[in-house]
């Protein structure tokens, strides 16, 4: 079910500010040439980082399919099982948010503050280390595991991404508040 549509950005009040998505900008507001040839560069970054992926496999299973077959069909069992829950996730969570009005968010790492002290400066210090580690050992695992890749590429493919369209609701109910749109 497709969202109204919003009014030409002139005829916007001058308090209304459009919110800008990642990787699109302002640009899905619009909807012109920039906005498509942002959302086909989207789909090729993750056309190519599958690709990239379908080789590091390509090589890490080979390697694992010379020194044991065993190993080869467990991890590759466990990399489709893996790759379909995430892709499984991605449905879900897709269809549940699909019509939620909600303004962008931005994404923003986490903070770790303990206290002034010496030793709490330390720990937070840690704790911030701690975390990056974490989240680059998980992006690691993640070029091992297609799964996260090949749901962004499908999702790049859709009509309207889905921060797109929760914007474009959002936007539309403080539109619809101030008469603005049907």
């Amino acid at each position: 079910m497709g969202a109204p549509s919003l009014p030409p950005r002139h005829a916007l009040p001058r308090d209304v500010e459009i919110p800008a998505l990642p990787g699109l900008g302002l640009t899905w507001y619009d909807r012109g040439t920039r906005y498509w040839v942002r959302r086909v560069a989207l789909s090729l970054m993750w056309l190519i980082a599958l690709a990239v992926i379908a080789g590091i496999d390509t090589g890490l299973f080979g390697s694992i399919r010379q020194s044991s077959q065993t190993g080869f069909d467990v991890f590759i069992l466990i990399d489709a099982l893996l790759s379909a829950v995430l892709l499984a996730w991605f449905v879900v969570r897709t269809a549940r948010r699909w019509n939620l009005a909600t303004a962008p968010r931005r994404a923003i790492p986490p903070q770790f503050h303990f206290g002034p002290s010496p030793v709490a400066q330390l720990l937070s210090g840690l704790a911030q280390l701690g975390y990056w580690l974490l989240v680059l050992v998980a992006g690691a695992a993640l070029l091992i595991f297609p799964g996260l890749f090949i749901a962004l590429f499908l999702a790049s493919l859709l009509p309207e991404t889905l921060d797109e369209r929760q914007a474009r609701l959002w936007l539309i109910q403080r539109l619809h508040g101030r008469g603005l749109v049907p």
